[in-house]
């Protein structure tokens, strides 16, 4: 409970009264290795909270192909936001790449949460900014970085994925072929 609190806490200064809401909604589950938290089709009920393990979010192209569209290390929140503020099918899969501990609140309890505090209607809104950032960042990177630079970024920005996440996904992530990322890493090597 302490990381939630803390990340809650990191976002928007909170009380322990306004933190108090949070208690009574707030569920634990454990979840396997390769196990799905959301699933394509599936409505995202939930807000999720990384507190040990590691996940991924991914759709399927038309193709076929397995697109990971973000990496997600505890201690940290995630959530599926289009699906979960329309309360429509999603179209992303959540798959635990480790075994994992996952808080989980219910839209409706978020929902009435929002209605009870001020304090918590702005952590809302202040989280919304923060998922369109990481959205427009990830868009931003395909459409204006070259993929050597997009390398460069995610390397930058995020150095442990290259140790946790396989050369297959993380070449999905960056958009490029596993073969065009191999012959990516030997060319930046040799500089």
């Amino acid at each position: 409970m302490d990381s939630i609190k803390a990340a809650i806490r990191s976002i928007t200064p909170m009380s322990d009264a306004d933190l108090s809401l949070l208690e009574p909604v707030l569920n634990t589950i454990q979840v396997k290795k390769r196990t799905h938290l959301l699933e394509e089709g599936q409505v995202c009920r939930h807000v999720f909270f990384l507190n040990k393990g590691f996940f991924r979010m991914y759709y399927v192209d038309l193709e076929g192909n397995v697109i990971n569209s973000r990496f997600v290390e505890a201690p940290q929140f995630f959530v599926d936001f289009n699906s979960f503020l329309s309360q429509q099918p999603s179209r992303y899969y959540w798959e635990a790449m480790q075994d994992s501990e996952v808080f989980t609140i219910k839209y409706d309890d978020v929902q009435a949460i929002y209605a009870k505090s001020a304090v918590w209607d702005r952590f809302g809104r202040l989280m919304a900014e923060h998922v369109y950032k990481q959205v427009n960042e990830r868009i931003e990177m395909l459409l204006f970085l070259s993929p050597e630079d997009r390398y460069q970024f995610l390397l930058n920005k995020s150095p442990q994925l290259f140790n946790q996440v396989s050369q297959f996904h993380l070449a999905s992530y960056l958009g490029v072929k596993p073969e065009s990322l191999s012959r990516l890493r030997k060319r930046l090597l040799r500089k």
